[in-house]
């Protein structure tokens, strides 16, 4: 038997999360899908958003940030993710030459993004324990621990959002458009 996930809208959603569904939908026109579905788990909701406002506070700047979610979304395989932050880049500007090897799981070509990108890479395959040449190679190409921990939070939200979109099947917004990307098989 295989039980569906509700994807709630305001009027179906738990009263303690339709606050900030409402405020997520009136800011960007519509209801992402994922919120939908987490909706069904307040505390999961109100968690993610806890975590991605203090992700978005981090001393990472919005590229470095990118590269994190990117790459981790890309490692799970999470369309949802890889859509959505796609989507989100593009509105905001950010370089093709970024963000088409981050869809493609490819090396970018700034020195100090693709050491955090092998780093995160590390900490996804190692499950956090990296080696001390992982480390090394994060470190010397100018990062800090506190960077590093930072990647750690990330990687807690990634972690939050990747899962539960597999779990759920939470399909990308059509309102996404041409960011659509597609599972690897």
């Amino acid at each position: 038997m295989t039980i569906q996930f509700p994807a709630h809208t305001l009027e179906t959603a738990p009263e303690e999360v339709r606050g900030a569904m409402d405020t997520m939908q009136k800011s960007m026109g519509f209801l992402p899908s994922m919120l939908a579905k987490f909706a069904e788990a307040p505390s999961l909701l109100m968690a993610y958003q806890a975590a991605a406002a203090f992700f978005e506070k981090s001393s990472l700047s919005s590229a470095e940030r990118l590269v994190v979610v990117l790459t981790a979304s890309y490692m799970h395989n999470c369309d949802f993710c890889m859509t959505a932050h796609s989507w989100g880049a593009r509105r905001h500007g950010v370089d093709e030459g970024v963000l088409a090897p981050l869809r493609a799981g490819q090396p970018l070509s700034d020195p100090k993004l693709e050491a955090l990108r092998r780093f995160v890479t590390a900490m996804v395959e190692k499950r956090g324990a990296v080696s001390d040449p992982d480390k090394d190679a994060f470190f010397d190409a100018g990062y800090g621990t506190r960077q590093a921990l930072e990647v750690v939070l990330g990687l807690a939200l990634k972690t939050m959002t990747n899962y539960t979109n597999a779990l759920a099947r939470t399909p990308p917004n059509p309102e996404f458009g041409d960011a659509v990307w597609h599972r690897r098989t």
